[in-house]
């Protein structure tokens, strides 16, 4: 059995070809001037009856139709396509996967353009964002001296990994929230943090980036926002389950973590975060891991597209 590095535990992450966009076609913007994301040749078949909403070009190229020239017009078009595709048995995972929850699309960079059901996404291929929050109580303030971090196995209901481990809490930015309101609003729901403490005790640390494929017919390019929150304290907050995304939490040592990622037990997109935890807390260091320059570049990947 080939050993399980951590370049190897990116490999599962960032899984988009670097070389080439084929097969894919390109998304372009109804002025034609970018590309929003890449759509499988598969998935473009279905759009060959919406020829009023978009144009099929033979230089593997979707294009929102011209006359889609308001954020209002783009959202109501893109809804009726995907309420229509939802149906179709191809797309099942699509409608097991509906959550009635909008994802903004942006164009130009900052600006909202059009807000997409976050199921139907990543049949669009266009970038999605998130917070990932890391809890954790430093060696100082642990019992034994060794660094340990909250971690949450996921609920055996979820239609996404379940039953896998994932970070402290993690959470899709969707419309009209920011980011630092969809971190004070998911940390309360999946651990039962209040505001307060999240507030005192949070701190930005870095921006991840990848492109992932989770079936061939999806591309899922992803952005995620990292926080850190200090514990003081290994018993005076405790993480608690509170919508039911998580069945428990448990207090691990930093070498049973790097155990359990290399078993390969997390949410593969979570493992991609612990891994730069571990990098900015000098557990792994360019002297200790061969590959330290290709992980970070390949978790920092620069994304073709318009962004938040």
């Amino acid at each position: 059995m080939q050993e399980v590095t951590f370049l190897s535990l990116i490999d599962k992450v960032d899984t988009f070809p670097y070389s080439s966009t084929d097969p894919y076609y390109q998304l372009l913007t109804h002025d034609k001037k970018a590309c929003l994301g890449y759509v499988h040749p598969n998935v473009v078949e279905y759009f060959k009856d919406e020829k009023d909403l978009v144009t099929i070009h033979g230089e593997k190229k979707l294009i929102l139709g011209s006359h889609l020239d308001t954020m209002e017009k783009r959202n109501t078009a893109f809804r009726t396509i995907a309420n229509k595709l939802r149906s179709e048995p191809e797309f099942d995972e699509m409608d097991k996967g509906w959550r009635n929850e909008l994802y903004t699309i942006h164009y130009p960079t900052h600006e909202p353009y059009m807000l997409v059901e976050r199921a139907f996404s990543t049949y669009m291929g266009v970038i999605t964002y998130g917070v990932h929050i890391n809890g954790f109580v430093p060696p100082d303030k642990s019992s034994n001296g060794k660094l340990k971090m909250w971690i949450p196995r996921r609920s055996s209901t979820k239609p996404t990994y379940p039953n896998m481990l994932d970070n402290t809490v993690a959470g899709g930015l969707g419309y009209p929230h920011g980011i630092m309101e969809t971190v004070i609003k998911e940390c309360f729901e999946e651990a039962g943090l209040k505001e307060d403490f999240v507030k005192k005790h949070i701190k930005s640390s870095d921006v991840l980036s990848y492109i992932y494929l989770p079936h061939p017919h999806n591309v899922q390019p992803e952005v995620e926002y990292i926080f850190d929150i200090v514990f003081d304290d290994e018993d005076e907050v405790l993480p608690d389950p509170q919508d039911g995304e998580a069945q428990d939490f448990n207090l691990l040592e930093i070498d049973t973590i790097i155990e359990k990622l290399k078993n390969r037990e997390f949410k593969p997109n979570c493992a991609l975060v612990i891994i730069n935890f571990l990098q900015r807390h000098g557990y792994i260091t360019p002297e200790s891991e061969p590959d330290y320059l290709e992980i970070t570049h390949r978790s920092h990947r620069k994304l073709p597209f318009p962004t938040i």
